[in-house]
C-alpha cells in the first residue's frame, strides 16, 4: 500500500512562520525604495522649477514676483516653462486685463474674485507642483490663495473646504518660492536675511551677491499641519506666492513653516538649479508636550536665514543644517 508524500502540521507552521518572517524584512525594504523613489522624483520637480525660474529671467530679465498686486504668485508666472503653457494661455485670456502683468502697481482684480470660467483654469492639477510623498488633496479645513507679510506678520488668506463651494478645489501645490526670513520687510534685523521672492519682487541674477548655489530659490511645504497631526490646510500653486523663513524648518510642520512628509528631511531648490536635503528640525525645538516650534535665533536657525538670504554675505555651515 502506498503511502502519500506530505507536510507534517508542524513542518506548515514552520514554512509558514519563515515566509511571515521574510515578508517582515522585505516590507520595510520596499517602502524605502519607495521614498527613495518618491524623494528622487521630489528632487526633480523642484529642479525643474528653479531653472524654469532662470528662463523666465532670460526673457524678462528678472525673475519672476513672489506676489503679484492681483495675489498671484510666483509658480503661476513659471507654467510656461514647465510645458504647462495651455493653462497660462487659458487663464491670462479670461482674466481682467493687467491681471498677469508683473510690473503693474495698481492692483486689478484679485485672481480669486473674478468669474468662475477664469477661476476653473486654477484648478488645474499640475504633477511638476506636487510631491509623491504627500497629498496635498486631503486638507480638510482651507487652501490658501494667498500669503501675504507686513512687517513682522505672516498673513494667510484661504477658502474653507465646504460642500459645493467651487473655491474649495483649486489646483494644490507642494512647493512654494523663498521670501527669506521675511521677504521685503520693515524689519532691519529680518531684513538683512532677504530672499528673491516677496510682493512685487524684481529680483535678478546679479542682484544675488552671495550666489545662486548659496541662496534657496523654492522649497517643500505641507502648507498645513503635518503627520502626526491631521491635514488642515494646503496651498493652491496660483496663489501660494512665497513664503518666510523665520519659522524654522518645524518638525511637524505647520501652514507657516516649510515641510515635507520625507524622512527626516525637507528639500529646496537653489538658485543654480541644484537640490539640496536639509534637516527637519533646523530652527526649531520640541516643547516638554511634544509640539514642535521655533528656536529662535539658535546656531541652525541663523545658518538657515544664511541659506535663505540673496545678500547678506554670511558663510553657511552646511553641516549644521544638512
Amino acid at each position: 500500500m502506498k503511502r502519500r508524500q506530505g507536510f507534517t502540521l508542524i513542518e506548515l507552521l514552520v514554512v509558514i512562520a519563515i515566509i511571515a518572517i521574510l515578508i517582515g524584512l522585505l516590507l520595510p525594504a520596499v517602502q524605502k525604495v519607495r521614498e527613495a523613489a518618491a524623494r528622487m522624483q521630489c528632487s526633480n520637480n523642484l529642479k525643474q522649477i528653479s531653472l524654469s525660474a532662470h528662463n523666465y529671467h532670460d526673457n524678462y530679465k528678472r525673475l519672476p514676483p513672489g506676489l503679484n498686486p492681483c495675489n498671484i504668485g510666483c509658480l503661476a508666472f513659471l507654467l510656461p516653462y514647465i510645458e504647462q503653457d495651455n493653462v497660462y494661455k487659458a487663464f491670462t485670456s479670461g482674466t481682467a486685463a493687467g491681471q498677469m502683468n508683473f510690473t503693474a502697481d495698481q492692483p486689478g482684480t484679485i485672481w480669486y474674485s473674478t468669474t468662475l470660467a477664469n477661476l476653473n483654469v486654477a484648478t488645474a492639477k499640475i504633477a511638476t507642483f506636487l510631491c509623491p510623498s504627500d497629498d496635498p488633496y486631503t486638507n480638510a479645513t482651507g487652501t490658501f490663495v494667498a500669503l501675504t507679510v507686513s512687517g513682522t506678520t505672516l498673513t494667510g488668506t484661504y477658502y474653507p473646504i465646504s460642500s459645493g463651494n467651487p473655491y474649495a478645489i483649486f489646483g494644490r501645490t507642494n512647493y512654494i518660492a523663498s521670501a527669506g526670513a521675511l521677504g521685503d520687510t520693515s524689519s532691519a534685523f529680518y531684513g538683512q536675511w532677504k530672499g528673491p521672492f516677496f510682493f512685487k519682487s524684481r529680483s535678478k541674477l546679479q542682484g544675488v551677491p552671495d550666489g545662486t548655489s548659496n541662496t534657496i530659490f523654492f522649497g517643500e511645504a505641507l502648507g498645513g499641519s503635518g503627520p502626526p497631526a491631521t491635514r488642515d490646510f494646503a496651498m493652491s500653486w496660483m496663489g501660494a506666492g512665497s513664503l518666510p523663513t523665520a519659522w524654522g524648518l518645524l518638525d511637524q510642520p505647520q501652514w507657516y513653516s516649510y515641510g515635507s512628509n520625507h524622512t527626516a528631511v525637507v528639500q529646496f531648490g537653489f538658485g543654480d538649479g541644484s537640490v539640496r536635503s536639509l534637516r527637519r528640525g533646523v530652527g526649531a525645538t520640541r516643547t516638554s508636550t511634544g509640539a514642535s516650534t521655533t528656536n529662535w535665533f539658535s546656531s541652525d536657525w541663523y545658518q538657515f536665514q544664511f541659506a535663505a538670504g540673496m545678500q547678506d554675505g554670511s558663510v553657511i555651515n552646511w553641516s549644521n543644517i544638512e
